[in-house]
């Protein structure tokens, strides 16, 4: 018996299995978590720099320039 001879003959069963289709449809939806704007959390580098002795001038001169020019390079970064 094919699926459409038995349809034609059992519209009660077709109609059941449309219903718990969509029943079941329903429950799935409120309970799987779906997000419109997903949570996105950007990566953070964090450069420390310690030079003891040193006066604040000389530390940008000397380092934070320097590392300002190679972290530039790094893609994607801003």
């Amino acid at each position: 018996m094919d699926i459409i001879k038995a349809s034609i003959e059992r519209p009660t069963a077709v109609v059941a299995a449309i219903f718990m289709t969509i029943v079941l449809g329903f429950i799935a939806l409120e309970r799987i978590p779906i997000q419109l704007a997903p949570d996105v959390n950007k990566p953070v580098i964090t450069v420390t720099t310690w030079w003891y002795g040193a006066s604040p001038y000389e530390i940008e001169r000397e380092i934070v320039n320097r590392q300002e020019e190679v972290l530039k390079g790094i893609e994607g970064s801003k």
